[in-house]
C-alpha cells in the first residue's frame, strides 16, 4: 500500500526522529518528506507544501495504477 509520511522537522510535541523516520522504517516501501521548519500543526501552517506533496504523491499513484490497467 502507498503510504505517504510528511513530518515537520521542528515538531517538539512529536519529534521527527521518534515519529516520522521511524515510521518509514517499519511501513515497506513508505515516502518520507520532511518540511523545513514545520511544526506539530503542519497541515494549518505549512498548508501549501503539505498539500502540493500530497497532490503529487496522489498523481504517482495513478499513473501507477493506469499502466497496471492498460497492461491486464
Amino acid at each position: 500500500m502507498p503510504t505517504l509520511v510528511i513530518h515537520g522537522d521542528s515538531d517538539r510535541i512529536l519529534p521527527l526522529s521518534a515519529t516520522g523516520k521511524r515510521t518509514t522504517q517499519f511501513v515497506k516501501g513508505s515516502k518520507l518528506v520532511v518540511v523545513e521548519g514545520g511544526p506539530h500543526g503542519l497541515t494549518w501552517t505549512h498548508a501549501e507544501k503539505v498539500n502540493r506533496e500530497l497532490l503529487n504523491f496522489l498523481g504517482q499513484g495513478n499513473l501507477a495504477s493506469q499502466k497496471a490497467a492498460s497492461t491486464r
